[in-house]
């Protein structure tokens, strides 16, 4: 299990969140997050550390920006 399957499941579950993070959308981008966390926590039986989380974090926030081609748009993780 590394954290780019947690970032892979977490994208294909949560379409709805990838998009209103991508649209800026208040809210999801913390939701997106949480929601990485959780399903890091189920495949690896464990929370992740910092640099995992960070790592998760960066790779929900680049699958929602090629959603919009990199637009930039929303908070940043």
């Amino acid at each position: 299990m590394t954290v780019q399957d947690a970032v892979d499941r977490t994208a294909r579950e949560r379409p709805d969140l990838i998009a209103g993070t991508a649209a800026g959308r208040p809210k999801t981008w913390g939701a997106l997050a949480a929601h990485g966390v959780l399903t890091f926590r189920a495949l690896a039986g464990r929370p992740p550390t910092e640099p995992e989380r960070r790592a998760l974090w960066a790779g929900l926030w680049a699958a929602a920006q090629q959603r919009v081609g990199g637009s930039g748009r929303g908070p940043r993780p």
